[in-house]
C-alpha cells in the first residue's frame, strides 16, 4: 500500500468516527430507549386475516410478547388490499397479478389519548396465476403474507425512527 493511500484511509476512518450517526437498536442510550419504547406499544386486535398478519409481524419484530406488561402507547391501523392484473395475454388470461396492501396507522399516548405519530405505508407483491385453482389460491395467500410482513416491518422501522427522534 502506498503512503498516500494510508493517509486517505486514515482520514476516512477518522471522519466516519466523528459523524453523528447513532445505532437505532444498538447498545447506546438511544438504542436502549428505542427498544424499551417499542416494547411499550400495544397493537390493537383485528378480525380480518391481513390485519392479523400485520399485527403479528409488528409484535414479533418489536419483541412485545408480554400482554401483562403496562403499555405507554397504542398502535391502531386500518389496512386495505386489492388485486390488480399486471400482465394479461390477448385471450384475456391473466398470467401475473399484483397484491396491493395499504395501511394507515396512528400511534397514541395511552395516558393522554393524544395521537403522537401517524403515517401511511404500502406493499405491492406480484404473483403468478396458473391454470390450477389451488395453486392460484396458495399463490395469493403467499403474496398476502409477504405484503403483511413487509408492511409490519416498515411500521416497526418508522416507529423506531420516531422514538429515536424524541
Amino acid at each position: 500500500m502506498k503512503p498516500y493511500q494510508r493517509v486517505i484511509i486514515s482520514l476516512m476512518a477518522l471522519s466516519l468516527g466523528a459523524c453523528s450517526y447513532q445505532p437505532l437498536y444498538g447498545t447506546s442510550a438511544t438504542g436502549a430507549k428505542v427498544t424499551s419504547q417499542l416494547q411499550s406499544v400495544s397493537v390493537e386486535q383485528k378480525n380480518d386475516r391481513t390485519s392479523q398478519l400485520i399485527r403479528n409481524e409488528i409484535l414479533a419484530s418489536t419483541g412485545n410478547h408480554d400482554n401483562d406488561r403496562p403499555t405507554r402507547y397504542r398502535l391502531g391501523f386500518k389496512a386495505s388490499s386489492d388485486d390488480d392484473d399486471t400482465v394479461q395475454t390477448f385471450n384475456s388470461d391473466i398470467v401475473r397479478k399484483s397484491y396491493k396492501l395499504s395501511v394507515k396507522y396512528t400511534l397514541a399516548d395511552t395516558t393522554s389519548g393524544k395521537v403522537v405519530h401517524r403515517g401511511n405505508t404500502f406493499a405491492h407483491v406480484s404473483y403468478d396465476k396458473t391454470a390450477a385453482p389451488f395453486a392460484d389460491y396458495q399463490a395469493r395467500i403467499n403474496a398476502q403474507e409477504r405484503a403483511a410482513k413487509e408492511v409490519g416491518n416498515d411500521i416497526r422501522t418508522r416507529l423506531a425512527a420516531y422514538f429515536a427522534s424524541q
